[in-house]
């Protein structure tokens, strides 16, 4: 539903509720309103309903803020509802906060016609006109224009005889939809001084006809990323997918990074985890195909290459018309080379705006305090409007609590910075920091950015690092680093970069350096014959694939290190690594060049150990203390044979071993990790030699098998397993269908099945998942879905809102009868690529029923009904199909309901008793109009 007056800055307001209700008590408030405020609280929506009975003339305080502080507000107009002036005042203020502050409104027309409303006629207009006697004529007014306004909002009208019940359930989950949107907002900045007006001088650029590509350049700090994500809060609404993929340069120089880039712009817009990609040119093709139709946003965040450009955005006709590119660079030629439409540099802010953000990072208000104004314009001068620097220098600046010392310091900064670049500036920040500090700092400008804060405070600690929370919490304060979504840690380039090179000015010897992040110092300590007991951290990359020069025994000069993270070594002069010193805690090692670990390390300290598309076989030998031991990742790993015994690894909450094509051992201690949350697997074509005969995982919530051969090894659920969600087979042999134990899964809500062949059904306690939200079949060789054939078993799948059982066998659909019992609120049947006929007519009692598929059912011949609430359908493909709906006529009045849309395609014909049609193509139906396209053979339309 879309709302007048949203707010780039409105994401920056604090909510303290998430719905206002506003209704006139003698109306609704025992009936109507009362059953719409519990299904609202039922869904945890946080509800403000003023319980007062008796009211006076005057609107309180309290109550106007809490209008502004609601997220969204509804409106229950009722007949008497213009009879109360207190009610008209709440009406104002919401209208007011609409256009102001972006509040989403939704008005419910409860037995009155909007037209009456808004020209206040009717018995609406008499109940309105008795307060003229009341009230002055500017007051009056007010009023009027406010119903006109609400009036013609998109809302529900509530007439005599409509279903309450359903149509509150229909509000709802509007009220849903619209806070989860608020929710995908992108936080902008803490103080947005200047941002609106550049987004409303970008807005005719970027929301011109037709797909364009905007870039936006400038040096680092200038503020081209906040502009960005301003942006696409402003416009977000109006695209069928949304993508914001933020620091592209550093992700795309990570192991396998513009694939992984490619794999998450797909993830979001398309709201699919189950694409697959596995290169950048396969990368291409599927954001191509998938995404040519659809109108898109997608905003690039930080690009300094031509080729993250053609691997994430090709050209213009990748996407749909009307779709939206903006990249941010700092690099203008980038930007020219690729042929953006438009390139707009972010400059500056001008000088007013610089004071104001400098005021509210230095003094927390929008100008300074008068004994510090001229000490406050020569910040302003010396930042010369970069709002990074305005930010860093008004933090640190903030808790000098006297004039002098607050020019003792700029002093300073001016001193320092002479004609250096701005980044030189910012070292002033860091030489006030403490010495425990500026350890931290260096740790985690150097290593730790962009990981979860609680890891990193691991780390830190393993480090040797002390006061942690109140280091962490200075850095916080001087702006020299946020946490951002997801709590991870989040620090911007420049002051990174001048963490690196404090870091490297420390000294110049690379075995006296806690870190080593340079390939050239990793492999002179490395291959050298001193001893680096300083080192505590060594991290780099290669450039490119490289052959490893170091002996087996190396790692033996870094007694003391506690993280190893190596990239592109993809091969080793030495066969064996024979030492890896106690002290390690986190080895991330991609395309790992040795064939096992050392013999004698015993993995004493590790807490996470990832070696995805190594060259592994034998994960551990001998005995292996892992109490520590949390994540263990070896995807990929095709020489892999066997996981051994991990008894002692009590504390293991992951375990991804997909893709290991020759894995046929695991370990019967894998089935009782009681605090493993994640296990992923795949097995060799042979199938598994060993593995658990029972699972008893009782932390478990997601598991997922792909290429094992379930013959031979079906797996048996113990009743400990409640707490699984997602259950993932794939590629798999299933032989007649899954354990009868999976029963035990009572509170899985996520199972889907694909490409399980000889999978020909399933077993009747899939009806015992009474929290199962999604079921998903697909390419398997199921024929039929169970039934139920005891009565006393609890059988409601009451939750179950997606149901797919796409490309198998299935010749009959007697099984539906069961469905709509056991599946009442139902919403999507997607029954496409199967082999029956004929829908069944009880697919009409799917009272919730929004999307019903039945794509490349090249045997079915006719659709006779469909359910009333069914939104969209489609039979594309279906060649022999002969007859649609009898009920088209009411399936195309659409009255105030949601968007309805038919697709069909091939020749077929309709026969109705108001139309008869002869269609080649798709016929599209939205709101109370029948769109029909590529129809060369129409007979007949009628009204």
């Amino acid at each position: 539903m879309n709302q007048a007056g949203r707010s780039s800055s409105s994401s920056c307001f604090r909510w303290s509720f998430d719905v206002f209700l506003s209704f006139r008590g003698e109306d609704t408030r025992s009936n109507f309103t009362s059953h719409l405020n519990m299904t609202l609280r039922q869904r945890g929506i946080n509800v403000f309903i003023d319980k007062k009975l008796s009211r006076g003339e005057e609107i309180s305080s309290s109550l106007l803020e809490a209008i502004e502080e609601s997220k969204v507000s509804i409106i229950v107009i009722s007949e008497s509802y213009a009879s109360s002036s207190w009610c008209l005042n709440e009406l104002v203020k919401i209208i007011m906060c609409n256009k102001l502050r972006g509040q989403v409104v939704l008005p419910i027309f409860y037995k009155v016609d909007p037209s009456e409303v808004g020209n206040q006629s009717g018995r609406f207009g008499e109940e309105f006109a008795k307060l003229e006697v009341r009230f002055s004529s500017d007051k009056m007014e007010a009023w009027k224009e406010a119903l006109i306004t609400v009036s013609h909002m998109s809302g529900w009208p509530v007439l005599q005889r409509d279903d309450e019940a359903n149509l509150i359930q229909n509000i709802v989950q509007e009220v849903w939809k619209e806070l989860d949107r608020a929710t995908m907002q992108l936080d902008v900045a803490k103080y947005p001084v200047g941002i609106d007006i550049q987004v409303r001088n970008l807005l005719p650029h970027v929301m011109s006809n037709g797909t364009t590509m905007v870039g936006l350049y400038g040096i680092g700090g200038m503020g081209k990323t906040t502009l960005a994500k301003a942006l696409y809060n402003k416009i977000a609404d109006d695209f069928e997918g949304c993508c914001f993929l933020p620091n592209i340069r550093e992700a795309s120089n990570q192991y396998g990074g513009l694939v992984q880039l490619q794999r998450e712009l797909l993830r979001e817009i398309l709201v699919d985890d189950s694409i697959k990609v596995s290169n950048l040119p396969r990368g291409v093709t599927i954001i191509r195909n998938r995404l040519y139709s659809k109108k898109i946003l997608l905003i690039l965040d930080d690009v300094d290459t031509r080729e993250q450009l053609q691997a994430l955005v090709g050209g213009h006709d990748w996407f749909g018309h009307g779709s939206k590119v903006i990249a941010t660079t700092r690099n203008k030629q980038l930007l020219v080379t690729h042929g953006f439409d438009k390139m707009q540099s972010v400059v500056g802010l001008d000088y007013d705006e610089a004071l104001e953000l400098f005021s509210w990072h230095c003094f927390r208000n929008s100008h300074p305090l008068n004994d510090y104004l001229e000490l406050s314009k020569r910040a302003v001068d010396y930042c010369k409007g970069l709002p990074l620097a305005l930010e860093v220098l008004g933090s640190f600046l903030h808790s000098i609590d006297d004039p002098f010392n607050f020019k003792r310091i700029l002093d300073e900064y001016e001193k320092y910075y002479l004609d250096k670049e701005i980044q030189d500036s910012l070292r002033i920040s860091y030489d006030g920091l403490e010495d425990e500090v500026k350890e931290i700092f260096c740790y985690i400008s150097c290593c730790f950015v962009r990981e979860d804060i609680n890891k990193v405070k691991m780390m830190l600690e393993a480090c040797g690092c002390i006061c942690l929370e109140k280091g962490i919490t200075k850095l916080m304060n001087l702006s020299l680093l946020t946490i951002g979504r997801f709590n991870r840690v989040e620090m911007h380039d420049i002051i990174q970069q001048m963490g690196r090179t404090i870091h490297l000015s420390e000294t110049s010897k690379s075995h006296k350096r806690k870190r080593l992040l340079i390939k050239d110092d990793a492999m002179n300590v490395l291959k050298g014959n001193k001893e680096a007991r300083a080192v505590k951290v060594i991290k780099f990359n290669f450039p490119k694939p490289t052959e490893l020069d170091i002996d087996s025994r190396a790692f033996e000069k870094v007694k003391n290190l506690v993280v190893l993270e190596v990239g592109n070594a993809t091969s080793s002069k030495s066969t064996t690594l024979e030492y890896l010193p106690s002290s390690l805690r986190w080895m991330n090692w991609p395309q790992f060049p040795f064939s096992s670990l050392p013999p004698t390390y015993t993995m004493e300290n590790l807490v996470e150990l990832k070696l995805p598309y190594s060259s592994i076989k034998h994960f551990g030998q001998g005995y292996m203390s892992c109490e520590r031991l949390k994540e263990i990742n070896l995807t990929d790993s095709n020489f892999l044979v066997e996981i051994p015994d991990l008894s002692t690894a009590i504390n293991l909450k992951y375990l991804d071993l997909v893709g290991c094509e020759n894995l046929v051992k695991v370990h019967e201690s894998i089935g009782s990790l009681n605090k493993l949350v994640a296990l992923h697997l795949s097995s060799s074509v042979k199938g598994f030699e060993q593995f658990p005969s029972h699972l008893k995982l009782k932390s478990l919530k997601f598991l997922s098998m792909k290429n094992c051969r379930i013959d031979e090894w079906c797996p048996q659920f113990s009743e400990e397993m409640k707490s699984i969600e997602y259950l993932s087979i794939g590629y798999s042999i299933v032989t007649h269908q899954l354990s009868p134990t999976i029963g035990y899964l009572t509170s899985l809500k996520h199972l889907t099945l694909y490409y399980c062949k000889e999978l020909t059904t399933l077993p009747s306690t899939i009806y015992r998942l009474s929290n199962l939200t999604s079921l998903i079949v697909l390419d398997s060789d199921l024929s039929t879905f169970p039934s139920l054939n005891h009565p006393s078993l609890p059988s409601s799948l009451f939750y179950l809102t997606k149901l797919r059982l796409v490309g198998c066998k299935i010749t009959n659909l007697d099984f539906l009868e069961t469905i709509v019992y056991v599946a009442p609120s139902l919403k999507e049947l997607d029954l496409s690529e199967n082999n029956f006929c004929r829908l069944p007519s009880c697919i009409i009692n799917f009272k919730s029923l929004k999307y019903l598929y039945t794509m490349d059912c090249e045997l079915l011949e006719e659709i006779s009904k469909v359910p009333e609430g069914v939104i969209c359908t489609s039979a594309a493909g279906c060649k022999s199909l002969a007859r649609f709906p009898d009920n088209l006529a009411d399936f195309i009045s659409c009255g105030n309901s949601a968007v309805r849309t038919i697709s069909l395609s091939h020749d077929f014909t309709i026969i109705s008793s108001s139309c008869i049609f002869n269609f080649i193509h798709i016929i599209y139906i939205t709101y109370n109009y029948l769109l029909i396209s590529w129809c060369r053979n129409v007979v007949k339309v009628e009204n």
